[in-house]
Order: structure tokens, then sequence, then C-alpha cells
């Protein structure tokens, strides 16, 4: 697919896209055509996907040195992977009573490429070269979405497909406030430290813009103008996961009972993680799904909560702007660590 000679520090191009694309299906190519030939010698293997009209402008014009956001990306080899489906149910998420969740632009490829595993995240040292979805991709940086989408296995695809049908209970305008505002940050990258779309947070500079998991809760109950006046975070007073987890035991809720906007708890003991070995946090969904942003998801996503680390749901906790959460057994008093 690549040259060995290639600079891969540049930013990437539709020429570049059009052989990452073709490098899933090698075969598919066919005759080039002359207009293509014409622009681009060397692009023998680009003819079907410039046919397909993936990469063409609105007036049907193949730009080959033209950049190409992540965003823009993903939604094309998301499409070319037969996920078309999925990226339409994420656009149309919506309640079981036919109400749509306000998402912002590119939300479907966002999340869908961050739970397949597509996106590179790099190491905290180098959070400063992360980049939003939005922002031109590096060529390096689709090479790896390339690979990474060749060597899918056929158990994450079949997660995927799950997002053709994604729908979330009835929420009331407190749960659908802070739902919203975790979902809008949807195309921000893994920034450890971060709880801010740009590096210059109002609690803190960061590297650069972006959250870690317990940074997108923050903004999410706290950051966001709709949520901070229904003062939704209030009652969170602990930045980290760990503090969050275990600074109000009367909104202690079960894992089996959680509602949207409840923060669920990861720890590596499970249901007998401490104090102290609380390492993730995600905001629940409802029917089995959360927002999060996590490392190995390289920043904002959704995923189901039977398929994310499922052993390692240590608690979860229901904010006050929810009300007050259900009593807990003696059966689950019994199974929880304090």
């Amino acid at each position: 697919m690549w040259d060995r000679g290639d600079d891969l520090s540049r930013d990437a191009t539709r020429r570049d896209l059009a052989r990452a694309l073709m490098s899933l299906k090698p075969g598919a190519a066919g005759p080039l055509p002359s207009d293509v030939a014409a622009q681009d010698p060397a692009a023998g293997p680009i003819a079907a996907v410039v046919r397909r009209g993936w990469l063409t402008t609105s007036s049907g014009a193949f730009r080959p040195d033209a950049p190409v956001s992540a965003r823009f990306a993903a939604t094309v080899m998301l499409r070319a992977m037969g996920l078309g489906p999925s990226l339409r149910g994420l656009a149309r998420v919506a309640t079981e009573d036919g109400a749509r969740l306000r998402v912002p632009a590119g939300f479907g490829p966002a999340v869908l490429s961050r739970e397949l595993g597509l996106r590179h995240n790099y190491p905290a040292a180098l959070d400063g070269a992360e980049r939003a979805d939005a922002s031109p991709m590096r060529a390096a940086d689709l090479v790896a979405m390339a690979d990474r989408a060749g060597a899918l296995s056929f158990a994450a695809r079949s997660r995927a497909a799950r997002f053709a049908s994604i729908r979330l209970p009835v929420m009331s305008d407190a749960q659908r406030t802070v739902v919203e505002a975790a979902f809008a940050q949807a195309g921000m990258p893994y920034v450890w430290g971060g709880d801010w779309p740009t590096s210059a947070s109002p609690w803190g500079a960061q590297a650069q813009g972006g959250f870690d998991c317990s940074g997108l809760v923050w903004m999410a109950f706290k950051g966001a103008p709709s949520s901070a006046a229904l003062g939704a975070g209030t009652d969170l007073r602990g930045r980290t996961a760990d503090a969050m987890a275990f600074e109000t035991p009367s909104q202690r809720v079960a894992l089996s009972v959680l509602a949207p906007g409840d923060l669920v708890f990861f720890g590596d003991a499970g249901l007998r993680t401490r104090r102290g070995a609380v390492s993730h946090v995600g905001i629940a969904l409802g029917n089995g799904w959360m927002v999060h942003s996590s490392g190995s998801r390289a920043g904002v996503a959704i995923s189901p909560l039977d398929s994310y680390w499922a052993s390692g749901q240590a608690r979860a906790r229901r904010p006050g702007v929810f009300g007050a959460p259900p009593a807990l057994t003696s059966a689950e008093k019994r199974g929880l660590a304090r």
C-alpha cells in the first residue's frame, strides 16, 4: 500500500485514503478511468474507489492532494467495510419513545472507529500530538487505521453491527442533559488529565484538547453550560475515578439497575475492588450501554457493558441530580466491597 520512502509524518490526502481503502479489497480496482490517470498516473488501485464516488467533491472531481480529516477517513472506511447501517443507527440514536438524542457532526464514525480500535492512542508523554476527528489526519495514523481495519475479527464486526439498532431508555430532562453533554465530546482524543475540548481548560492547562475517563464525567456534569445550570455536578467533588467512586456512599446503586447518567466504576478486582484501586469510570446510558473516554478506545466512545471489561465492573453511583437510588438488598450489600 505504501512505498518504503513515503513520509508518513505529513498530513494524509485523498490519494492516501484511496490507497488505504483498496488495501482492504486489493482485487477490486478494475480498469483505470482516463480522467483519474491524468491526475495521478500511478493511481491504478484507486480507480474503483473513485468510481464509487466516495472521494469525489460535489462536482464529481477527484482531488487527490486534498487533505482528509480523521472523521472523513473513518466515515469512508466504515462504509467500505459494510458498516453503513451502524453509522446510520448512531446518527439517529433515540430513546424507546422515539425521541432523538442530540449528537454532534461525525458522531457515528467517531464512536465506531474507536469501538473497533481503528484509532491510535498516543502515550501520555506525547498527548500534545493528539488530534480531534475534525482536524487533518496524519498519514501515519491513516496507515494504522487501515491496518487495523484489515485485521478486524468477526467478533469485532459483530459487536459493531449492534449499533445499527441501538435504543436507549426514556430519559428525564436531567438524564438527557448529562448524556447529551457527554455525546457532544465524541471525536475528541484520550488525553491524560484532560477535561476540556481545548488545551485551555478552566481547571488547569492540559497538553491537548481531550478527555481522560473522569475528565469526561467532569465535563458532562460540571463543565457543559446546560449541566452546570442544573447543578448536575454539585455533589461530584473528587476529580479522579477512584475519588468519585467512594465519596458519597449514600448514592451507591446496584449494577443490575443502572439508569442513564449513573456512573459505572471499574477495577481489577471487580466487585471486590477497594478504595485506591478503581481505575476507570463511564457514564451509563441504560440498556447495557455506556459512554466513556478510554485509552483503549483512543478517546470518547460508546461501548456495550457486556463487552467492555465486564469482569472489572466494581460499583456504581447515582448522582443526586437524578434522585435517590433504590436501596441495596442485603445480598447486594454482602456481595459488594466496602
